[in-house]
């Protein structure tokens, strides 16, 4: 994470006053995780459970960018993994969604989702994708049915540059970037470009963002390792940090 940190100072502006080496005893910020249940066809593509992909590794990782640059308090071990049929999921104002392309959810988990959105909670949807990839379901529509059926009042729609929440912290400039797979030379997947879809609440509040044709934990698992490209890996930090700080201030 050193060596990731020392480039992205060199070209990012800090945006907080100097924070103390010595990690915080409290945080502010708890990454939660939400485990749900899954299709079990994704056993023709991996061991891991969908929604555990990249953990802990990507929390770990953005925890460690989260007080690097910013002044919320967090310690390394801020993250939570919390099953969305328990009412623990209320302890959680902002949740990370793996994977829910992959998801099943039964009545109770769609009645927490709903629960959880009226009341204010926020979302981020990551790592799901065309079905020109996997050569399954249209991934977006699995997501927007079971947020039909949690909050039918709402709508999944898609967000353009001039959305406030690319702008709480770091101004993004656009949202064009190079996804960590499936565009690599000579096997680039049809229709495989990030997009950004959100959910607002009566007050026309995001109170979901999902990136989609994109993965932010794959960039954060790998790219200290040299694993991932440093520019779309530092627009994935950037607009991790602005998700946080939008969440937490609106």
């Amino acid at each position: 994470m050193k060596k990731f940190f020392a480039a992205l100072a060199v070209v990012t502006v800090l945006a907080a006053p100097a924070i103390s080496d010595q990690p915080p005893k409290d945080a502010e910020f708890v990454f939660a995780r939400m485990q749900v249940g899954q299709r079990l066809d994704y056993l023709r593509f991996w061991d891991e459970e969908p929604w555990h992909h990249d953990h802990p590794y990507s929390e770990e990782f953005f925890l460690g960018m989260v007080r690097e640059l910013t002044g919320v308090r967090v310690t390394p071990t801020s993250y939570k993994i919390v099953r969305l049929s328990s009412p623990e999921i209320f302890n959680y104002p902002f949740l990370y969604l793996s994977e829910p392309g992959f998801m099943i959810l039964n009545e109770k988990e769609i009645a927490n989702l709903g629960e959880y959105i009226r009341r204010g909670g926020f979302i981020m949807a990551d790592d799901f994708r065309t079905a020109n990839y996997l050569h399954g379901p249209e991934e977006i529509e699995v997501l927007r049915t079971y947020l039909k059926r949690a909050v039918p009042e709402r709508e999944l729609v898609r967000l353009d540059i001039k959305n406030p929440i690319f702008h709480t912290f770091y101004d993004i400039d656009t949202l064009q970037m190079d996804p960590p797979y499936g565009r690599e030379p000579g096997r680039e997947t049809p229709g495989f470009i990030p997009q950004f879809w959100g959910m607002f609440d009566d007050h026309g509040n995001l109170q979901m963002i999902a990136n989609y044709n994109n993965d932010l934990g794959e960039f954060w698992k790998w790219v200290d390792q040299g694993k991932m490209p440093f520019r779309p890996a530092k627009r994935s930090v950037e607009l991790g940090i602005d998700y946080l700080i939008y969440a937490m201030s609106h």
